[in-house]
């Protein structure tokens, strides 16, 4: 069994707010006595004073941020909900209307505003693990929980010109790309591009 004396993961022992406890899998304290415990042994801090699971936590949200947040700006998502056009809030009166994504944004830069710009200078200070890792999680929660890619979807208006079957909306595979609407049916596929399915809807 591992010793205590080693360095432990920040988010081992006391732990880290949001952040699962720490524990290798397999490997019991010596005071475990559960049958059903599958392992209570906090891991070895191996990346700074993360351990290898939770730096790859951190290094793959930190991949992802920068898209997220783009594609956030793009869809409006990130600041706070508007006015109606007639000007009227829904929101009583002093309350402050954001939008979920806002706040997710905000909470995980909370958390980056210590981040050196090179990660494993960020997980060499015991305080910048801490944030490091409360980060990956705040990015993981936004990240299932804000969708800020557009999915294919149907469409009920506009049907296909050549068999009326229904159409399904592709968006862009690409930033600024282009869209394309393609019909449901396996023995049509007509395909229209965006400007032939505007002119159609707005025909409609």
């Amino acid at each position: 069994m591992p010793v205590l004396n080693q360095i432990l993961c920040i988010a081992a022992w006391p732990g880290v707010p949001s952040v699962a406890p720490c524990k290798a899998a397999d490997v019991h304290l010596e005071t475990c006595t559960s049958d059903d415990c599958r392992g209570c042994f906090p891991r070895a801090a191996e990346r700074g004073f993360l351990c290898v699971s939770h730096f790859d936590r951190v290094e793959h949200a930190l991949m992802r941020w920068d898209d997220f947040v783009r594609r956030a700006a793009q869809l409006g998502l990130s600041k706070a909900v508007q006015r109606d056009n007639a000007g009227v809030r829904t929101a009583a009166e002093g309350h402050v209307n954001i939008t979920g994504v806002a706040l997710a944004l905000d909470e995980c830069r909370r958390f980056l505003i210590s981040h050196p710009g090179q990660i494993e200078a960020w997980v060499h200070a015991e305080a910048g693990a801490a944030d490091a890792i409360q980060f990956a999680a705040a990015a993981e929660r936004a990240y299932r929980s804000h969708e800020v890619e557009e999915r294919p979807h149907r469409i009920r208006r506009v049907r296909c010109p050549e068999c009326q079957q229904q159409m399904i909306w592709h968006p862009p595979a690409w930033y600024e790309g282009h869209v394309t609407v393609k019909c449901s049916n396996d023995g049509c596929r007509h395909v229209l591009n965006q400007d032939e399915y505007e002119e159609l809807e707005n025909a409609s």
